[in-house]
C-alpha cells in the first residue's frame, strides 16, 4: 500500500501527526473486545504532535507569558510512511487474532486503514495540529483536566474535526467487512456498533461542552461519575480549600467506578456461559448465583461505606500531591489498608461469585473448555498448567 499521500516536508509534517487521538478511537476496536467499554484516554500509542512556533500561539490571541517571547520550531513529529505503516499493521495483527483472520484478509485490512488513516491526517492536519496542541497544553498544565473556560474552546476547536472521524470509521468499516466472511462480519459489526457508540458518545460530551454543560475538571474522553451536566453549576464553598476541591473533583469522577466491581458480574457471566456453553438451566442458576451475590454487595455499599471510601481517596489524593514523606511515606501506606480494608469484603464476594460460576459446568463441559484452552496455547507454542486443578 503505497504512502504517497502524505507529506514528508518537515515545515508543514507536524501537522499530519497532530490528530492522534483518532489512532486511540480504532484501538477501542480492540479494547473493547478486551474489556467490553471505551473509555477514551489519550494514550501515547501515537508519538507526541511537534511544538507549535512562537507564531501559532499568537494566532490564538492569548494573553502573553514570558514562554510566548521563546523562540520555538515549527517542526515535530511527522505521520511518515513508516509510522502509518507501523500503526496500521498492529491494528491489522490484532484483528487477525480476534477474527480468526488469513494471511491474505490481514494484508488486505492494514492496506485499508492505511488509506484512510492517511487520508485523514493529510486532510485535517492544521485543524487537528491546533485542537491537539491545545488539549497537551490544558491538559499538562491542569493535572489531566480542563478548566471549564478552556473545555468549552476545546469543543469548539475539535468540532470541525468529528464528521471526518466518523466518515473514516464508516469508510473502512464498509471495505473491511467486504474481505470477511459471514461469521467474522457479525462479530466485527458487533464490535464496531460499540465503537460507533462510544463516538457518538463523545460527540455528545463535546456538543455539552460547546454549550458550557461542563464542570471545572473535565476529561474529554471519560465522564467520570456521569453527574458533569448537574455538577457544571457548581458553586464555590468559599470554606473549602482549593486543594481539597480539586481533590474531592479528581476522586469523585473515579471513585464509584472503582467500588462498582459488583457491575462487572453480568459480563463475566456471560462469558462463562459461552466458555462453558452452558444450557438454560445452568443459565438460570449462573443468573440465580449473581442475583443472591449482588443483593448482599448492596448491603457492603451503603451511603456511609461510599463516603468512608471516598474521604480516605480524597485524603490520598492530598497526601500524594504534598510529596515528600506525605506522598509515599506511612500517611499513604496507612490510607492504602484502611481502603483495601474498606474494599476487602467486596473483594471477597467478588471471588465467590466467579468461584460458584465455576462450579456450575459438568465435567464434560469442564474437559471440553480445557480442551479448548490447550488448543488455542499449543498453537501458540505455550505450555500451560492454568486449568490442571480445575474440578
Amino acid at each position: 500500500m503505497s504512502c504517497r499521500c502524505l507529506s514528508t516536508n518537515k515545515a508543514d509534517g507536524h501537522g499530519r501527526w497532530a490528530f492522534k487521538w483518532v489512532i486511540q478511537m480504532q484501538a477501542n476496536q480492540i479494547i473493547f473486545v478486551r474489556k467490553q467499554w471505551i473509555a477514551f484516554a489519550f494514550t501515547m500509542m501515537a508519538a507526541m504532535s511537534g511544538s507549535a512556533a512562537l507564531n501559532a500561539q499568537e494566532s490564538r490571541n492569548e494573553a502573553k507569558s514570558p514562554s510566548d517571547e521563546i523562540q520555538l520550531p515549527d517542526i515535530g513529529i511527522r505521520m511518515t510512511p513508516g509510522l502509518l505503516k507501523a500503526i496500521s499493521n498492529r491494528f491489522a495483527v490484532e484483528m487477525k487474532s480476534n477474527l480468526d483472520l488469513d494471511d491474505q484478509q490481514t494484508t488486505d485490512i492494514e492496506g485499508i486503514i492505511t488509506q484512510h488513516l492517511g487520508k485523514l491526517a493529510n486532510d485535517n492536519a492544521v485543524v487537528g495540529r491546533d485542537a491537539i496542541e491545545k488539549m497537551m497544553e490544558t491538559m499538562i498544565l491542569n493535572d489531566g483536566r480542563f478548566p471549564k473556560e478552556e473545555a468549552v474552546k476545546f469543543a469548539k476547536s475539535i468540532k470541525p474535526l468529528l464528521p471526518a472521524v466518523r466518515q473514516y470509521f464508516t469508510d473502512t468499516s464498509t471495505e473491511i467487512g467486504k474481505k470477511l466472511n459471514f461469521q467474522q462480519r457479525l462479530k466485527f459489526s458487533a464490535q464496531m456498533g460499540a465503537v460507533m457508540s462510544g463516538f457518538s458518545v463523545f460527540e455528545q460530551r463535546m456538543a455539552k461542552w460547546e454549550d458550557g454543560k461542563v464542570n471545572d475538571n473535565a476529561n474529554p474522553f471519560w465522564d467520570g461519575n456521569n453527574n458533569e451536566s448537574e455538577n457544571a453549576g457548581e458553586p464555590v464553598d468559599p470554606n473549602e480549600h482549593p486543594d481539597h476541591r480539586r481533590a474531592r473533583q479528581d476522586v469523585e469522577r473515579w471513585v464509584d467506578w472503582e467500588l462498582r466491581i459488583d457491575d462487572q458480574w453480568d459480563d463475566y457471566l456471560k462469558k462463562a456461559s459461552s466458555f462453558y456453553e452452558f444450557d438454560d438451566a445452568q443459565k438460570s442458576s449462573g443468573e440465580n448465583v449473581m442475583k443472591q451475590c449482588k443483593d448482599r454487595a448492596a448491603l457492603i455499599k451503603t451511603p456511609e461505606w461510599r463516603e468512608k471510601a471516598k474521604q480516605n481517596r480524597i485524603a490520598k489524593r492530598l497526601a500524594r500531591r504534598a510529596g515528600n514523606d506525605m506522598g509515599e511515606g506511612p500517611i499513604a501506606f496507612a490510607l492504602d489498608r484502611e481502603y483495601n480494608k474498606l474494599r476487602q469484603p467486596l473483594q471477597d464476594l467478588d471471588a465467590e461469585f466467579k468461584r460458584r460460576v465455576d462450579e456450575l459446568p459438568t465435567s464434560k463441559q469442564r474437559q471440553a473448555a480445557k480442551q479448548k484452552v490447550r488448543k488455542f496455547l499449543a498453537e501458540r507454542h505455550v505450555r500451560s498448567t492454568a486449568m490442571k486443578k480445575s474440578k
